[in-house]
């Protein structure tokens, strides 16, 4: 369990933050530019939420986070990976780490996030998604919808923020994320959206290309399809799903230290954080039954259960703000989790994107407008 203590404050809204509280930051150029962009924009938001970081990390295993942040990196080859790999994207994390003038290695670390949990002996944390087919009225014509819960560690909130990519080698994308990190998820001008969940059952390993970096890789293809390949391609650091959809449809993925499973092919998909279809060997403490203390289980039965009132654009945005079957968390007193930032995706061209920076019971949803090139000729 962590013991992250209470979220941090609200900071008040920089030069980033548009009229409705939003933290909006619009960055260009390459992966150096836009990390130094990121990083002096959001200077202060960086450090507190990384102070906060380093607090947690030093409580829970006791020792100095240098000293915890050196050995995480020189027992790992992911640093490696993702360099090589995904050389855009590392130089991004450097850019971050000078323009907010924090330590690389600690940047680099924070980005790490789903790799390292599993150096922790019980990763509490979850996310809920779901997308679906919208029918246009009576006819056989509509649009797919795909959205998400991110649920994190409470000691983050605070920390949520709003990137618009000018693509370089890409389309432009929209990614929700937070300060000092290069993304969670999110969805792109060309239609693709990408949404993740952490399956701890499954085998992770000390090398291969971290979660963060392949959400942002997955983020430059043009479709699910290019964008399947792409996934299905790479040796991957860590167990997660890994939804995509377009306007073509939506597909899941299982992914570990062994390769991807997809799931079944269908109009609907629905994932929390226990194994659907990829096969795996329990470990202690790691019985399908031990899930239900995250809510995994109850969570997607209440996605289920919510699968029949998603009619529309925005009822998928209801859905995920309710607090029944534990859809959208608050943390409590033993269990110090709760939904960081949800999104909702209409897999149009360009998409229609809106966003709850925090907990979605507790602020706003948003509309995120895509910058005028991206919506040039549609």
């Amino acid at each position: 369990m962590h013991s992250d203590g209470p979220a941090l404050p609200r900071p008040s809204s920089s030069g980033a933050a548009s009229s409705s509280g939003v933290r909006l930051l619009h960055v260009t150029g390459n992966g150096t530019a836009r990390g130094n962009a990121h990083g002096e924009e959001f200077r202060g938001l960086i450090a507190d939420a990384m102070q906060r970081w380093r607090d947690v990390v030093g409580e829970r295993e006791g020792i100095p986070a240098q000293r915890y942040i050196d050995g995480f990196l020189s027992s790992t080859g992911f640093a490696v990976s993702a360099r090589t790999s995904s050389p855009d994207l590392f130089a991004e994390v450097e850019g971050i780490a000078a323009g907010s003038g924090q330590p690389f290695e600690d940047v680099l670390v924070y980005n790490l996030m789903d790799e390292e949990w599993r150096h922790e002996r019980d990763p509490d944390v979850g996310c809920s998604t779901i997308g679906t087919f919208l029918r246009h009225g009576s006819t056989s014509e509509g649009d797919f919808v795909l959205g998400q819960n991110m649920d994190l560690p409470a000691s983050m909130d605070g920390s949520q923020i709003v990137l618009q990519i000018d693509g370089q080698d890409g389309p432009d994308q929209i990614v929700l994320t937070g300060a000092g990190m290069i993304g969670l998820l999110g969805v792109n001008a060309a239609g693709l959206a990408v949404c993740v969940n952490t399956l701890r059952a499954l085998p992770a390993a000390a090398e291969g290309l971290p979660v963060a970096f392949i959400v942002r890789e997955l983020l430059r293809r043009t479709s699910a399809a290019a964008a399947s390949e792409y996934l299905v391609s790479v040796p991957h650091a860590s167990g997660q799903h890994y939804a995509l959809g377009d306007p073509e449809g939506i597909r899941g993925y299982e992914c570990s230290a062994e390769g991807c499973v997809q799931g079944p092919v269908g109009r609907d998909l629905l994932h929390t954080n226990h194994v659907l279809w990829a096969p795996y060997q329990d470990e202690a403490g790691e019985r399908p039954d031990a899930f239900e203390q995250h809510g995994t289980h109850t969570r997607l039965a209440g996605l289920q259960e919510g699968l029949g009132r998603v009619t529309a654009f925005g009822d998928l945005q209801k859905l995920l703000s309710s607090t029944d079957g534990g859809l959208c968390v608050s943390p409590t007193a033993a269990r110090q989790v709760g939904t960081f930032c949800a999104g909702e995706f209409l897999l149009t061209v360009p998409p229609l994107v809106r966003v709850a920076p925090g907990r979605p019971d507790d602020v706003p949803w948003q509309s995120i407008p895509w910058p005028a090139t991206s919506t040039e000729g549609t």
